[in-house]
């Protein structure tokens, strides 16, 4: 039993949920292979992340990024323009950042997160 595939419109959110931070999409979708009218998310799509904090802890000063990194998929099978497809659960290589904690001096919050497609954007493709 597949997983349905990512496109366009797919909700990305951090793994790890006291770390707030601001996603951007700077990858571009398949132009040709779409899933209810919008564009498949292929492996390496990329994100933006940055303004990293993590107010719980009072690291409120935000590590500004950004930092640039890529989806690795979990396909093994079903392709959009010859590149394996993105899933729902498929997850960024992990970002290392550090927001500051204010003091005198601050006080750096190391935080290591990924970012994950929670849902899909499209209710009817599913890959393996």
């Amino acid at each position: 039993m597949g997983k349905l595939v990512a496109v366009e419109g797919a909700t990305l959110l951090q793994d790890d949920p006291l770390v707030v931070c601001t996603i951007t999409e700077t990858g571009t979708p398949s132009a040709t292979c779409k899933a209810e009218g919008n564009g498949i998310l292929k492996d390496g799509y990329q994100v933006s992340v940055s303004s990293i904090t993590v107010p719980s802890a009072g690291a409120t000063i935000p590590d500004p990024g950004p930092y640039v990194v890529g989806f690795i998929t979990s396909a093994t099978k079903v392709k959009a323009d010859g590149t394996l497809v993105l899933l729902v659960n498929d997850k960024t290589a992990n970002i290392n950042a550090t927001p500051q904690i204010p003091g005198s001096p601050n006080t750096p919050y190391p935080v290591t997160f990924a970012i994950e497609i929670t849902v899909a954007g499209q209710t009817k493709v599913k890959g393996v």
